[in-house]
């Protein structure tokens, strides 16, 4: 990304393109150097115990909110992460890890570095959308897609993070998470983006001195920056074995070559056929499985539900027959 440059990210449901938040490189001759907007409607409010994100608030934590119009949160170039408050005509600056602390440099990220985390837990919040983005000079869009994955009722839970490109990131989508690659930030660092499906406790009633009565409050989507103290020790413990694996890494090269791959339940059904073909063969087979299942899905096109739906038996002497023409 050049300096001014701005990406600004969606996901699309139901044929709309819906807003997440805007990147915008201030940086420049290559340095990294990041602001983070748009990721409200109208306004955003600033609980007082930022810690303590259970997802929705009591009156007593109401009386409490700071209610702000105009946002930014930003990663600099020092490693400080800030929150810019620009109601007043003097901006406020906020360090949410204190005052002059520093995490890592840009310039020093050897593997990768969590940004930010948002927290889906009513995707009704995002009520305004788009057939198409909007894009003005130095603007790009990136729309995060899968049917099967964003649904009305889903909660979910998305990390922005930048990798050093030495360190795997696999790209791939299923019905339980999106793993992508966003846009390179300069020739050592990409800009990344992971969201899964996630579960969120449920709000808990409280008595209201107001209305007398027990009252369950709504859930709402919270931004916050990760935790420096675990949030990349997590990131490792969850993927390792998944959007990190350098194994499925290869796998995903010789299968999409490198491109954002779907995991749709039918070809995760054909996978496990030809999981089943090389097992019967030992793994002896004159091509690889990515590369076999690759050639299956461009072979089967739209026709992969129907195949599915086939015997067990007649579905092992299909794959057999497409085996014995690669011999």
């Amino acid at each position: 990304m050049k300096r001014g440059e701005k990406v600004k990210i969606y996901f699309k449901r139901d044929g709309r393109c819906y807003k997440l938040f805007n990147v915008i490189q201030l940086g420049k001759d290559g340095e990294v150097d990041l602001k983070i907007t748009g990721f409200y409607n109208n306004f955003v409010t600033i609980a007082k115990n930022t810690l303590d994100d259970k997802g929705y608030l009591t009156e007593e934590e109401m009386e409490e909110l700071r209610f702000v119009r105009n946002a930014e949160m930003s990663y600099h170039k020092d490693g400080s992460f800030l929150h810019k408050i620009k109601d007043s005509s003097e901006p406020e600056y906020i360090n949410p890890y204190g005052h002059e602390e520093r995490l890592v440099r840009t310039d020093a990220i050897e593997d990768f570095q969590p940004i930010l985390n948002i927290a889906i837990r009513r995707m009704v919040i995002f009520n305004k959308s788009c057939l198409v983005p909007a894009l003005k000079s130095g603007e790009t869009a990136y729309i995060c897609k899968n049917d099967d994955f964003f649904d009305e009722t889903g909660t979910y839970l998305l990390i922005l993070y930048i990798r050093n490109k030495r360190h795997t990131v696999n790209c791939y989508t299923s019905s339980k998470l999106y793993s992508d690659v966003i846009i390179e930030l300069n020739k050592d660092l990409d800009l990344c983006i992971f969201i899964q499906r996630h579960g969120f406790p449920a709000a808990k009633p409280y008595y209201s001195k107001v209305f007398k009565c027990l009252m369950t409050p709504y859930l709402h989507n919270s931004i916050n920056f990760c935790n420096r103290e675990n949030a990349k020790d997590e990131m490792k413990e969850v993927l390792e074995k998944s959007v990190f694996d350098s194994k499925f890494h290869l796998f995903l090269k010789d299968l999409a070559d490198n491109k954002l791959f779907n995991f749709s339940e039918d070809k995760v059904k054909l996978a496990d056929q030809v999981d089943i073909l090389y097992e019967n063969h030992g793994c002896k087979m004159p091509i690889s499985k990515p590369l076999f299942l690759k050639q299956a899905l461009n072979y089967l096109g739209d026709k992969l539900s129907d195949f599915n739906k086939l015997d067990q038996g007649i579905k092992q002497l299909l794959l057999e027959k497409w085996n014995k023409e690669l011999e």
